[in-house]
């Protein structure tokens, strides 16, 4: 293993990675937040915002507000009885109530309201509200819907938020299967189970809710095997390019799934251009440069450490573990499980410092959870092509896909009753 590491250590591209992140993460090099807030009015005496928002809504751990980041355009304050404008610029963090956010979707209290505004990213909105210095993010109180861009970028971000409102209605009927399956592909977690998203993490399984390389390899796999099948090797590389673009379009760019695309483009593009194929930690390491120069704000998140070190994890340790085990593990176990302690060995120090436990059951969890997984996409997909071609035979599978789900739910619960080791 010690000579493994040598040897990559000799390659340009990690030992670059190698020394960035010293420099990063150690504090010699200071990361500048991207696209930060500009403006004339001081952020505290600022009472609305107007702009476009810039990334999906996010539910907050509490369900009382959704977070999402606004690209501002201009911003009012008001001072008595005189208000102030001014042009800005950049982005801010926003919290919007979830009546708001939710005004517009199924089943939800607020889904009648005149008042229905479409919180998605693209659109133009006026928030009114406040700054707070202590939280870091503007809380609003009400929000004015301006529409859209009219230009083909607009319309095409328009056309996206609208194909994930008609998504979550279709998800709807299907109940909490539908929940998960909405969280799967679209990153949206309205209509998941109540306290499923805490077993989830209680089981060492929140990577699986986080849309990540899973999904998208998912996805890869799903439209390479296609292409194969409709026109051969050189049409299924180009089918693999598209279903990940697609994907990634439709479920928007969190730090994790940002980090597979760029993987899944240089693997794509030395296989097609270079007809080459790059060993992997190459790739990690190249892609942890692209992104730390593209979204240095992504730097510090949890789930921008905990996607590259568990995959940095898998491709240092894995080998070396499954020669371990192997003598003592059938072979279509060990594969699995030597790959999920070596993410979990090298995210441990990253879990225990930032949260402050451990849920080792995750090596476990992992290896039986994420194939049920893989059944339940696969199907969820086919399902939702044949209820929107035969709209009738929807409940049918909705039902299907309830038992798969029930299942899931089931195997995840029992491994979230494993307690964590709490480092407090």
């Amino acid at each position: 293993m010690l000579k493994k590491i040598l040897r990559y250590l000799r390659n340009p591209v990690v030992l670059s990675a190698i020394i960035c992140a010293i420099l990063i993460y150690t504090g010699l090099v200071p990361v500048r937040r991207s696209n930060p807030f500009r403006s004339a009015i001081l952020l505290e005496k600022i009472s609305s915002i107007s702009g476009q928002i810039a990334t999906n809504p996010s539910r907050c751990g509490s369900g009382k507000f959704y977070s999402t980041r606004v690209r501002i355009s201009s911003v009012r304050a008001k001072e008595g009885y005189v208000n102030f404008s001014s042009l800005a610029s950049g982005e801010l963090d926003v919290r919007i109530p979830s009546r708001i956010v939710e005004s517009v979707y199924p089943g939800k209290l607020y889904s009648l309201n005149r008042n229905s505004v479409l919180i998605e990213n693209g659109e133009l909105v006026t928030l009114c509200g406040r700054w707070s210095e202590k939280l870091g993010s503007f809380y609003v109180d009400s929000v004015d819907y301006l529409g859209y861009e009219q230009t083909l970028l607009g319309r095409i971000r328009h056309f996206r938020a609208m194909c994930r409102l008609i998504f979550k209605r279709l998800l709807y009927s299907w109940s909490s299967a539908g929940g998960l399956i909405l969280s799967l592909l679209s990153g949206s977690r309205e209509y998941l189970e109540e306290g499923l998203g805490e077993s989830f993490r209680n089981a060492g399984l929140s990577h699986i809710l986080a849309l990540s390389g899973m999904h998208l390899s998912f996805f890869s796999s799903l439209a390479g095997g296609l292409g194969k099948t409709l026109g051969g090797k050189r049409v299924s590389l180009f089918a693999q390019f598209f279903g990940i673009l697609f994907f990634v379009w439709f479920a928007g760019l969190s730090p994790s799934l940002f980090r597979a695309l760029l993987c899944s483009l240089i693997s794509l593009l030395a296989k097609t251009v270079f007809c080459a194929k790059v060993k992997m930690i190459e790739v990690l390491c190249g892609a942890f440069l692209i992104h730390a120069i593209l979204i240095p704000g992504d730097l510090f998140s949890a789930a921008f450490l905990l996607s590259y070190g568990a995959l940095g994890g898998i491709l240092l340790f894995a080998d070396f573990i499954n020669c371990a085990i192997s003598p003592f593990i059938p072979p279509q176990f060990s594969s699995s499980l030597s790959a999920s302690m070596g993410a979990q060995t090298a995210t441990a120090p990253i879990c225990a410092k930032m949260f402050g436990t451990l849920t080792p059951i995750g090596i476990v969890s992992t290896v039986f959870v994420s194939p049920l997984i893989s059944i339940f996409l696969t199907l969820s997909l086919i399902f939702i092509i044949l209820s929107l071609a035969i709209p009738f035979l929807s409940p049918l599978f909705g039902s299907i896909m309830g038992i798969i789900y029930s299942v899931i739910v089931w195997c995840v619960r029992i491994f979230a009753s494993v307690p964590s080791i709490d480092l407090n």
